[in-house]
């Protein structure tokens, strides 16, 4: 029993070493690309925030080297057993290093967002798989033969190695609840006896946006690549796609997007389409428009495809019209390349303006500056997927997916730097830090943030006619929150929050403000429904 629990305690200490280490390698991995944007970091800054990271990444790296060293150090055992191998410290120590580049290879290939952000590069890779080595050391220091031999000749008790293995236990667990992140307090919900909803279509299969024709039919997308029709009366068809290019499709992060019909479509009966392009490693976000004529698609056009990403996340893909008769359209920073976002190169975190034939206005901020991609609004946004112009005032307002925490909303300007990954609010999904700073000088802060994190999928600002005391309102459908986020404003000042449809419990994927003032919202996933809300007086 005391051999056994002194085995369980030099893995703990080498899990623990691992954790230590490896967050604080990746730390550096990160300070290092954003001191390479221009961030100003300080020595002492640079130290806390490694410091920080140790108490929050380091207990997830620690679980993440426990289970990565327990199977390594199997083996290894394994392979001391059956083979005739005396090099004992070398052999665990190798086993170790193997153990964690495997597990960290394998994160990165099941996760479709990077889990470490220190493993995206090769030299981050190695570097943090090579923290498991002096683990390895350790581990076969604390259990090598005549060490065990020794500690049973002086008879220490297993109470005794149980109580050390449990205090090694509890180090990552201690930290983490005391520097984690806490839960801030939810809005309260609007009182859902105060509004009808009524479902006009379910069955709906990863719907993602809405769009209303003229003949009072309702337009709707899903990702697999199929735009239908949904009556008031709920009956639904399909329009043919015919003449779209090939659309890249993965679950529920790519594929069929946005459906927006042209300002001029009484004359025009031109459309505008969001979707994926290419492939697994190299794909993106394009724009497409075509005419809507009984019910398929004619005169399709590519108008625009923004640069590829290796992965399939973080898209963008929303759209809007300005009102001098350009359009508007978010593109994702492709998540594992969330550095681009500051790069006028390329489209990756930008907000593009085009024409409405995908043309490049000679007014765009970066339309005549050598070595920028011309189409560039703004940028250092990460993924925002929501994105809407006030009728009234031409305001443009786009909601952003932050990370784990640091959702924004953000009034964009033209040339505007919205300093993602250089400032944000949120942290990394393993807890680690992004960056230290939450404003800087010369990049635009948020009107308004979220941490934790509620996932807005979309925007409307509320003008219509049947909530009179909502009109200048944000909606906001939050995947995560499961509710619809009616922000109240008086003018542009933001006044207070509420939820709608929580009662629901349904992911909310978008919401639009039909022409009869009746709110259409989309749930998500494969059985997702198309509601409509209307004042309780009005069913």
């Amino acid at each position: 029993m005391v051999t056994k629990l002194r085995h369980l305690t030099a893995l703990l200490a080498a899990a623990l070493l691992t954790g230590a280490l490896a967050s604080a390698v990746q730390t550096q991995v990160s300070l290092s690309a954003l001191l390479a944007l221009g961030a100003p970091l300080t020595t002492p800054l640079w130290l806390i925030t490694t410091l920080q990271d140790v108490a929050t990444f380091g207990p997830v790296m620690t679980g993440i080297a426990l289970v990565a060293l327990l199977l390594a150090f199997t083996v290894a055992h394994l392979l001391l057993r059956l083979t005739r191998i005396q090099a004992r410290t070398a052999l665990l120590s190798l086993a170790a290093v193997a153990g964690l580049a495997t597990a960290f290879a394998l994160m990165r290939w099941v996760i479709p967002m990077p889990a470490l952000p220190g493993t995206r590069g090769m030299p981050g890779y190695a570097l943090m798989s090579l923290c498991a080595l002096p683990a390895g050391l350790l581990y076969a220091q604390m259990t090598s033969p005549v060490r065990l031999a020794a500690r049973a000749q002086r008879g220490l008790s297993a109470w005794r190695e149980g109580a050390a293995a449990g205090v090694l236990a509890l180090i990552p667990a201690a930290l983490f609840a005391i520097a984690a992140p806490r839960a801030g307090a939810k809005p309260e919900p609007v009182d859902p006896a105060s509004y009808a909803v009524q479902t006009v279509a379910s069955g709906l299969n990863r719907p993602w946006s809405v769009a209303f024709l003229p003949d009072g039919r309702v337009l709707v997308t899903e990702m697999a690549g199929r735009l239908r029709t949904i009556a008031r009366d709920g009956s639904t068809g399909d329009i043919a796609l015919t003449g779209l290019p090939p659309i890249f499709h993965q679950g529920g992060v790519s594929g069929l997007m946005e459906v927006a019909l042209d300002p001029d479509f009484a004359s025009n009966a031109r459309i505008y389409l969001t979707m994926g392009y290419g492939e697994p490693r190299a794909n993106g976000t394009r724009l497409v428009s075509a005419r809507l004529v009984h019910d398929r698609l004619e005169d399709v056009r590519v108008l625009f495809s923004a640069t590829s990403k290796s992965t399939a996340g973080n898209n963008g893909g929303r759209l809007a019209f300005l009102g001098d008769g350009t359009l508007v359209l978010t593109v994702g920073d492709g998540n594992a390349q969330r550095e681009e976002a500051q790069n006028r190169a390329n489209h990756l975190g930008t907000v593009v303006r085009l024409t409405h034939y995908g043309q490049v206005p000679h007014d765009n901020p970066y339309a005549q500056r050598a070595g920028a991609a011309r189409e560039i609004y703004s940028l250092g946004h990460r993924n925002a997927q929501g994105i809407a112009v006030d009728p009234e005032n031409g305001e443009l307002l786009v909601t952003e997916h932050g990370a784990r925490g640091g959702d924004e909303v953000n009034r964009v300007v033209a040339g505007g730097n919205y300093g993602w990954p250089l400032i944000t609010g949120g942290i990394d999904y393993p807890f680690a830090r992004i960056t230290p700073f939450q404003t800087l000088a010369g990049y635009e802060d948020p009107i308004l943030d979220w941490t934790p994190s509620i996932a807005p999928a979309g925007l409307a600002i509320y003008r219509g006619a049947l909530f009179p005391a909502w009109r200048g309102d944000l909606l906001v459908p939050a995947l995560k929150e499961r509710a619809v986020r009616r922000v109240m404003r008086d003018g542009q000042r933001i006044t207070g929050e509420q939820l709608l449809l929580s009662e629901l419990g349904e992911r909310m994927r978008d919401v639009k403000v039909a022409p009869d003032g009746a709110i259409y919202v989309l749930t998500d996933g494969v059985d997702a429904r198309l509601l409509r809300v209307t004042p309780a007086a009005a069913k």
